[in-house]
């Protein structure tokens, strides 16, 4: 439950040295200018608050709500932003370089002359924002973060990575992968039928050595030639990765909808690497 605080108690406190501001109720304060470095403020309610000018570099702000609040001017570099909400909030001139916005809902904010240089934009949600002016060298994101159509991210200088390029994630064996495959499959076969779900599932196959251990036969079930308990290597999850984005892209000629079937019920392997992150 979030509890209350004001704004004066927080400005003294953490002139007193306290950093830990956590699960705040904090709606409509007033922190106009004020020097919160380093601050833990992660999960807290600041929307509608006022925040402009203020300085919150290499703050733990993860889980917050921002929604309409004014922090035009802020400093947010280096902080941690991570499944925050800052829908509709008015964040011009915001200096955001190298802060950590995954996962984080910028819908509808006003952007205008932000600093985004080589912040972390994994799975962000800038759809509807205003981006006029906006700094973005740098920036990384991936193929869950969400554009407006027509934004191009290459010409601004953002960086592509994969979904698990510096993620931690705790062990996800073979099995595990080949367990998401065959229920993709599963669906697949309900359209096609079992000869031709196989027969993508090999056209599609990428031409690296160790995937040749794998075979499907028409009910949808995947053999392996090797342990399916060992632990899956970053290397095997980005040619699973390759494969099951072929294996939909060819199936999709058919079942149009078919992407959509596979992200909505979650059984992307980008979706299996961030349900095991750590």
């Amino acid at each position: 439950m979030l509890g209350n605080r004001g704004s004066v108690d927080i400005q003294r406190e953490y002139n007193q040295g306290e950093r830990d501001f956590r699960k705040l109720q904090l709606r409509r304060i007033d922190l106009k200018g004020s020097n919160l470095k380093s601050i833990n403020l992660s999960g807290s309610d600041l929307s509608y608050a006022d925040l402009r000018d203020a300085d919150l570099s290499n703050a733990n702000l993860s889980n917050c709500y921002f929604n309409e609040g004014n922090l035009s001017g802020a400093n947010l570099s280096g902080a941690n932003l991570s499944g925050a909400y800052l829908i509709k909030a008015y964040l011009s001139k915001v200096d955001f370089k190298k802060a950590i916005l995954k996962e984080a809902y910028l819908t509808g904010s006003f952007l205008t002359k932000a600093n985004f240089l080589k912040a972390d934009l994994s799975g962000t949600f800038l759809n509807g924002a205003h981006l006029n002016g906006a700094i973005f060298q740098g920036a990384v994101y991936d193929n869950s973060t969400r554009f407006d159509k027509g934004f191009d991210p290459c010409a601004l200088g953002m960086t592509l990575i994969s979904s698990f390029q510096n993620s931690v994630f705790k062990k996800i064996s073979i099995g595990d992968v080949i367990t998401n495959f065959e229920t993709i499959a599963n669906i697949t076969s309900h359209y096609l039928g079992g000869t031709i779900t196989a027969k993508n599932f090999e056209d599609s196959r990428p031409d690296v050595e160790w995937l040749q251990q794998f075979s499907m036969d028409k009910k949808g079930k995947i053999s392996f030639g090797g342990t399916m308990s060992n632990q899956a290597t970053m290397m095997q999850l980005k040619w699973f990765e390759k494969w099951t984005n072929a294996f939909i892209k060819k199936s999709s000629v058919i079942i149009q909808d078919l992407p959509n079937i596979i992200e909505e019920k979650n059984l992307t392997v980008e979706y299996l690497i961030k349900k095991n992150a750590a």
